[in-house]
């Protein structure tokens, strides 16, 4: 099981938010461009915990439940920790999950309206 570190929580409509990281177990020279000859100075700084190669994860809860999530392997904090760069905006990525969670989680909100209204009220 990995272990998250949740960075911000927030709430959209009816939903709770959770922004979170993890470390990239994707080694970083399997997720760029193979000949790009930066790989040796990415391994130092990461190696030296200038920089940190992680995984950012965010979830749309409803009572407590994950109605929706997206994820966003290989992102790379570069001179800062993954807590700078998700509030940064992780590159302009993190608004872009965070609606394709909400969208996610009002899908499955709608789907298990309609289960629920046939399984009881039929």
């Amino acid at each position: 099981m990995r272990n998250f570190t949740t960075v911000k929580e927030f709430k959209i409509d009816q939903f709770d938010i959770i922004v979170d990281w993890t470390y990239e177990d994707t080694p970083i020279r399997d997720c760029f461009d193979k000949f790009d000859a930066q790989f040796e100075e990415m391994e130092r700084r990461m190696a030296a915990y200038i920089d940190t190669h992680y995984v950012a994860r965010v979830r749309a809860m409803y009572d407590g439940v994950e109605m929706g999530s997206d994820y966003l392997g290989s992102c790379y904090a570069y001179d800062c920790d993954p807590e700078d760069d998700i509030n940064d905006g992780i590159g302009g990525y993190l608004e872009q999950m965070v609606d394709e969670a909400v969208d996610q989680a009002r899908n499955e909100a709608v789907r298990m309206l309609d289960r629920l209204k046939a399984d009881f009220l039929n």
